[in-house]
């Protein structure tokens, strides 16, 4: 991992009213009732956790900053309101080849609002700015027409579309595939 990626890592992000905070351990508490809703999961092959010890744990291996084999970067920040409550989680992988994948939770009680943009806008900001990143993409499945708004928002350009990427959830899931031009 770069020093620049692993500064990103731990760096705050401020988007507005909103705080990005990079993500620890003790956020599973505030951002468990937000991420356990079985709705946030409709288009992702995971499901939401059990309980708080095992959000706790799955924190505990993402604050670690990077994949055991060392081969990516983990970058993730828990979304904080001006009211201190929490609107949910933005994640990035980055790659060794400097290759950054998005992806993103906001609640359902805060979706709509503008949050996501902002959070996810703020993020791929800090990324586009680190040199160490050479791209930044990301996956939706094709039915999650908010996530498609959202990154089509933030001027990512459609770059590809797989059929049949994966099954889950008694459904055949196809991908749409994004890419941010970055302007360097």
């Amino acid at each position: 991992m770069s020093p620049g990626i692993a500064t990103l890592a731990e760096t705050p992000i401020a988007a507005g009213e909103l705080r990005l905070e990079p993500l620890r351990p003790d956020h599973a508490g505030p951002l468990f009732d937000g991420l356990a809703d079985p709705a946030l999961y409709h288009f992702i092959p995971q499901e939401p956790p059990a309980d708080v010890v095992a959000l706790r744990a799955r924190f505990e291996r993402l604050a670690a900053r990077r994949s055991p084999a060392g081969d990516q970067a983990w970058l993730n920040w828990a979304v904080r309101l001006p009211d201190d409550s929490h609107a949910g989680l933005v994640e990035a992988t980055v790659g060794t080849g400097g290759a950054a994948d998005i992806a993103y939770f906001i609640f359902r009680r805060c979706q709509g609002r503008g949050i996501g943009r902002r959070a996810v806008g703020a993020v791929v900001e800090a990324l586009a700015a680190e040199p160490a990143v050479t791209a930044i993409g990301a996956s939706i499945d094709t039915r999650n027409a908010a996530s498609i708004a959202l990154v089509e928002a933030l001027g990512f350009e459609r770059t590809g579309l797989i059929r049949g990427a994966d099954h889950f959830k008694g459904a055949a899931s196809d991908e749409v595939r994004y890419q941010l031009p970055l302007r360097r």
